[in-house]
């Protein structure tokens, strides 16, 4: 009985070239053959002159990709062999004619950006478990498709049994960063290899992404063809960008519900000064988008103002401040102070330039 082991590619930048020329190097919309067992040998520690037997048994697995989100084509401009040079086929460094310095190489680069892909692997155990134990623990860095591109998660997914490419596929969660309904699902793209042996179906194109040979390499031909499931959706909290908060869709309904929630469970009264609240909180962003009432504090404007800006001065990710913490009373009391004095001095400031256009004492005769 085969089994399927399925493994997770998503990351800011992945590249799978299959038809790339050395100035101009294109990547597919989704992963290749060729790079996904790359990724497999390189975690089993296999370098190139000794990948035969292991390259031929990974070769024999039939492959699908899920396309949970297709990410963005863009390009790079990149440079190699500055001041080292460039070796040439025949030996030796290349050199320019003109100058006899050494040779840099100027080459345009594709990349998928904000791309994640669900790969599933077909075959015999003793492959999938070979393969899944260097995913599990890998020798060397995994990469997708090149040196530069690292994922963004856990690649390994897990191996199921008793199952085909497309119920594998299909019974793997797809993960939202918005919230979800119960039960939702999602129609995605697959990318499917024809199995061989049989006509392949209507639409079928061949590409050349098959490794033969890794030393010298050289790549076959398969069919593949698309087609479509439907996915489980689940939600996940969006990932965070360093030295930044998440972002929340203050817009959304969801934000309106909690956010009057979270007043009505306050009394509307804020929660540090007992003044009428005009604003809420964030005590946490880890449920950014999925926020829960325990996650929020009822404010008023200038205890908000006090908190926010608390948490400014210490980082606004490591160091919430939480208003309803006493530990935290001296702080805010303090910062409140501090506004407090500014808003007057504010004030005065604003009675002095308006005595001062209209020519009257500030003392005696300034307009209220």
């Amino acid at each position: 009985m085969n089994q399927v082991l399925l493994l997770r590619l998503a990351g800011p930048m992945q590249s799978w070239g299959t038809r790339s020329g050395l100035q101009l190097r294109r990547t597919d919309p989704y992963p290749s053959k060729s790079g996904v067992l790359g990724l497999i040998l390189c975690a089993m520690g296999v370098v190139r002159e000794d990948a035969g037997s292991t390259l031929k048994d990974l070769v024999s697995l039939r492959m699908a990709v899920r396309i949970d989100c297709s990410g963005v084509l863009d390009w790079d401009y990149h440079t190699a062999g500055a001041g080292i040079g460039i070796r040439k086929a025949e030996g030796g460094v290349k050199k320019t004619k003109k100058t006899g310095k050494f040779e840099t190489l100027l080459s345009r680069r594709q990349y998928l950006f904000d791309a994640s892909f669900l790969v599933a692997l077909q075959g015999a155990p003793a492959v999938i478990e070979a393969a899944a134990t260097a995913m599990r623990d890998p020798v060397w860095p995994v990469f997708l498709g090149r040196k530069c591109c690292v994922p963004a998660e856990p690649v390994m997914v897990g191996v199921t049994e008793d199952e085909g490419l497309l119920e594998a596929l299909a019974a793997q969660p797809i993960q939202s960063h918005r919230p979800v309904k119960e039960g939702s699902k999602e129609r995605v793209g697959i990318v499917m290899e024809h199995q061989p042996g049989s006509a392949p179906p209507q639409g079928a194109r061949l590409v050349y992404d098959v490794p033969r040979t890794l030393k010298n390499p050289h790549h076959g031909a398969r069919w593949v063809h698309f087609t479509h499931v439907e996915a489980p959706l689940v939600y996940k909290a969006p990932p965070r960008r360093s030295g930044r908060t998440a972002r929340v869709d203050y817009a959304s309904e969801q934000w309106k519900a909690t956010r009057r929630a979270r007043l009505d469970h306050d009394a509307g009264l804020c929660v540090f000064c007992k003044m009428p609240a005009e604003e809420v909180h964030h005590v946490t962003y880890a449920n950014v988008g999925a926020e829960q009432v325990e996650d929020l504090r009822s404010l008023c404007k200038i205890c908000h103002d006090a908190c926010t800006q608390l948490e400014y001065g210490r980082g606004m990710r490591q160091h919430r401040v939480d208003p309803a913490d006493p530990g935290q009373r001296d702080d805010i009391l303090r910062q409140v102070g501090r506004l407090l004095h500014a808003r007057r001095q504010g004030v005065r400031r604003a009675l002095l330039e308006r005595s001062r256009t209209l020519g009257a004492d500030f003392l005696g005769e300034a307009p209220g």
